[in-house]
């Protein structure tokens, strides 16, 4: 058995976009209707065995009424529109 950590990978304003993912500061403005200077702290599931699948996202951001965050189970470099879509609907059901 071996564990999964989240692991720290960058911090951006949406207007400054990713630097792994050219599209998905607009997504996240069009899907969560967030302001442009909302800063995005984005983590991922980090593991040390080469042969695990595990592949997840977390994005969190302030409110100014506490943290909120978006999980997607795929790499970072291969979120889809559709991730990001379903993620909120996702959230919003839970």
């Amino acid at each position: 058995m071996h564990g999964h950590d989240w692991a720290f990978i960058e911090a951006k304003r949406i207007e400054e976009g990713f630097s792994f993912h050219t599209k998905l500061s607009l997504w996240l403005q069009e899907y969560l209707s967030l302001p442009s200077n909302t800063l995005i702290k984005v983590y991922e599931v980090k593991c040390g065995e080469n042969n695990c699948p595990v592949e997840e996202v977390k994005l969190l951001w302030d409110t100014g009424n506490g943290e909120e965050s978006l999980q997607v189970g795929r790499g970072k470099e291969k979120i889809l529109k559709q991730d990001v879509y379903l993620a909120k609907a996702k959230q919003k059901q839970g």
